[in-house]
């Protein structure tokens, strides 16, 4: 059986653009999560609840453009694997948790 796991997560991400067509955030934070440019990554208003779908590209520092959002809104973004069920017991996700300016704060392992 194959289950879709979380594999990455970025936390309180604060949306500086709303203009763009995909994901577009600082390099930085992708690579604290293990997201690569073109990775599907899935949206998530912390206000509104809305969920977009989309793909991650590479912004300037501490930018995070983002589709449907509007600046100022506070997102999550995660990233989602497909593992077998042997794969799951040894899986841990990386947890990236943001401050305000989007600098890194933390990046833990679940």
């Amino acid at each position: 059986m194959m289950r879709r796991l979380v594999r990455a997560a970025i936390r309180n991400a604060t949306v500086t653009h709303g203009d763009a067509m995909t994901l577009r955030v600082d390099p930085v934070i992708l690579r604290a999560a293990n997201i690569l440019p073109l990775e599907e990554v899935e949206l998530v208003n912390h206000a509104t609840g809305e969920r977009v779908t989309t793909f991650a590209e590479e912004a300037g520092s501490g930018e995070v453009h983002a589709p449907r959002m509007r600046a100022g809104d506070v997102i999550s973004i995660l990233s989602w694997g497909l593992m077998h069920d042997g794969q799951t017991l040894n899986h841990s996700a990386a947890i990236v948790t943001l401050d305000g300016a989007n600098g890194v704060t933390a990046v833990q392992s679940r």
